[in-house]
C-alpha cells in the first residue's frame, strides 16, 4: 500500500505545518458558493429546452393550407357579409360556406345568437318552410340556369346576372317576407363574428370579408350594394385569432388580439401578410411534426366610392405572400450524461483553479 502512496498527486502537508487564516476561510466559502451556483445552473439548464433553427429552401408546392380566423365586425350584421377567397392560380371561392360560422353580436361583442354555418341564414330557413313545389318569380330575370327565385338573395343574384338595377327591393315578395327593410335597419347597431377554417391552395392569395352580394364576371370580382341603397358601413373590427396552419408551443401571431377603430366609414382596410413556412419538431420525437407558417403584417386603409374618395370596396382585405424559404425549428436539451459531464467539468475546473 505504501508503494501506491508514492503516486499521490495531491500530497498533503503534515497537520503541524498547516496554518488556517481568515483570508483562506473567505476564499473557501466563496469558492463553495460559486461551485453551488454553477451546479444549480447546470441542473436548471437540464430542465430547459433550447430551439435550434435552420433555414432551407422550401420545395413543397401543390399542397393545401388551412387558414383559421376569428374576426368580429362590430357594426355590420352577418346577413350582409360575405367571405371570399382567391389565389394567384386563379382559383376563387365566393361566399365560402364550409367550416366557417357566423354569430350575431352586439356592438360591444356580446353574442346575440348561436353560431351557424356561413351558408345558413334567415332566407334559407324561410325557404325550407315553403311548399317543396314552390317556384318564386325572378321578376323577369329568369334564365336557363335559374328558373325560380325562392329567396330575396336569389332575386338579387338573378338581377346581377342580367345586369339589371334593383330600384325597390321591397317590391319583391320574397324580400318582404324576409323583412329585408327591417333587417337593413340593423346596420350600425349589430355586428357579426366570423370564425372557422378555410382550406386554400398553398400559394400566395387573398381573402376578404365585405358587405354586399359577391359575384364574378369575366374573371373579375364584384360586390353589389343595390339592395342596400345609400348606406355607410363602419368596418371597425377586432381579430381574436388569425393563423395559417396548426399552432405550435410558443408561436406568436402578430394580429392576434388586434382591435381596429376605422374612421371614416366605408373604408377599405387592407392587411399585407408575409408568410414564412415553418416546420416545428418538439422534444418528444414520437409526436408528429407541425407544418405551419409564421407571418409578419402591415396594414393601411383607404377611401371607397361609398365614402366619396378613391376606388375599391368597403371591408377587410387580407393579401398574403409565401416566402420560398422554410424555417426548421427543433427543440433540444442535453441528455443526463451530457449534463453530468458538464457539471463535473465546470466544478472541477473551478476547484483546480
Amino acid at each position: 500500500m505504501k508503494s501506491l502512496q508514492n503516486f499521490d498527486a495531491f500530497a498533503k502537508p503534515l497537520k503541524d505545518f498547516r496554518i488556517k487564516t481568515l483570508s483562506g476561510a473567505l476564499v473557501s466559502i466563496i469558492s463553495s458558493l460559486i461551485i453551488g451556483i454553477l451546479f444549480t445552473s447546470e441542473l436548471l439548464s437540464f430542465t430547459r429546452t433550447r430551439s435550434k433553427q435552420e433555414i432551407i429552401v422550401d420545395v413543397n408546392r401543390g399542397e393545401k393550407m388551412s387558414i383559421y380566423l376569428d374576426i368580429t365586425l362590430n357594426f355590420i350584421p352577418c346577413r350582409f357579409l360575405s367571405l371570399d377567397t382567391m389565389d394567384t392560380t386563379g382559383a376563387q371561392q365566393l361566399n365560402v360556406m364550409h367550416e366557417v360560422y357566423k354569430t350575431s353580436v352586439s356592438v360591444d361583442g356580446t353574442p346575440l345568437s348561436d353560431s351557424v354555418r356561413h351558408a345558413v341564414n334567415d332566407a334559407s330557413a324561410i325557404a325550407t318552410t315553403r311548399d317543396p313545389n314552390y317556384c318564386g318569380s325572378c321578376y323577369g330575370a329568369e334564365s336557363p340556369s335559374r328558373k325560380c327565385c325562392n329567396t330575396c338573395e336569389e332575386v338579387q343574384m338573378a338581377y346581377n346576372e342580367m345586369r339589371w338595377v334593383l330600384v325597390n327591393i321591397s317590391a319583391f315578395e320574397q324580400c318582404r317576407k324576409e323583412n329585408w327593410n327591417e333587417i337593413k335597419q340593423k346596420i350600425g347597431n349589430e355586428g357579426c363574428r366570423i370564425h372557422g377554417n378555410l382550406t386554400v391552395n398553398r400559394v400566395g392569395g387573398a381573402f376578404h370579408i365585405a358587405p354586399g352580394h359577391s359575384y364574378t364576371e369575366n374573371h373579375a370580382h364584384f360586390h353589389s350594394f343595390q339592395s342596400l341603397g345609400p348606406v355607410q358601413f363602419n368596418v371597425s373590427h377586432s381579430i381574436g385569432e388569425l393563423r395559417f396552419g396548426d399552432s405550435y408551443p410558443g408561436q406568436v401571431n402578430p394580429l392576434d388580439g388586434t382591435k381596429m377603430a376605422v374612421q371614416p366609414h366605408s373604408q377599405m382596410f387592407i392587411y399585407y401578410l408575409k408568410l414564412v413556412p415553418t416546420m416545428y419538431t418538439g422534444i418528444n420525437r414520437n409526436e408528429s411534426t407541425v407544418i405551419t407558417n409564421q407571418y409578419s403584417a402591415t396594414w393601411h386603409s383607404k377611401g371607397t366610392p361609398l365614402s366619396g374618395d378613391g376606388q375599391g370596396l368597403p371591408g377587410i382585405f387580407f393579401n398574403y405572400e409565401i416566402a420560398p424559404l422554410l424555417v426548421k425549428i427543433t427543440e433540444e436539451k442535453n441528455s443526463v450524461q451530457q449534463n453530468c459531464l458538464d457539471v463535473c467539468v465546470e466544478d472541477s475546473d473551478f476547484g483546480v483553479s
